[in-house]
């Protein structure tokens, strides 16, 4: 029998908006505002993908990745954190959700880069076309 505590859950929806770098070649990105969780500051960043293209705006296949920042300074130690996106209650995205897990630490406030669960490029075509991408974050703790 396998038993999985929780310890601490929390959920918040959030709104992915287009920024643009001031590189010379820039680079266009989504961010959401900060959030709070486990009484520390988040964001959650994400960029597109096309496979073998380096302009992604040239290609018909894209996907979106996305990765989980902390931005406030943790508590002495690590903290791990799991976390799943969800279709929000505001938007109508399709996704496969998938549960992942991330460890922060003063040397490392960002967490790797997940491919965003849309079921195919043609959603993610769709969710980028829309001026937010609304979604929902699971955030949780296990017992150690």
């Amino acid at each position: 029998m396998c038993r999985i505590v929780i310890e601490c859950c929390v959920f918040t929806d959030l709104q992915l908006r287009p920024y643009r770098t001031d590189d010379f070649i820039t680079k266009l990105f989504y961010e959401t505002s900060r959030f709070s969780a486990f009484n520390l500051q988040w964001v959650l960043k994400a960029f597109i993908v096309a496979d073998g293209c380096k302009s992604p705006n040239l290609s018909v296949s894209r996907s979106l990745e996305y990765q989980l920042v902390l931005k406030s300074k943790p508590p002495s130690g690590n903290i791990t954190v799991h976390y799943v996106l969800l279709k929000g209650p505001y938007g109508d995205m399709k996704v496969k959700p998938a549960i992942h897990q991330a460890e922060f630490s003063t040397d490392s406030m960002e967490g790797p880069q997940q491919p965003l669960p849309l079921i195919d490029s043609i959603e993610c075509n769709k969710q980028l076309s829309a001026k937010t991408i609304n979604m929902r974050i699971i955030l949780f703790q296990l017992q150690k």
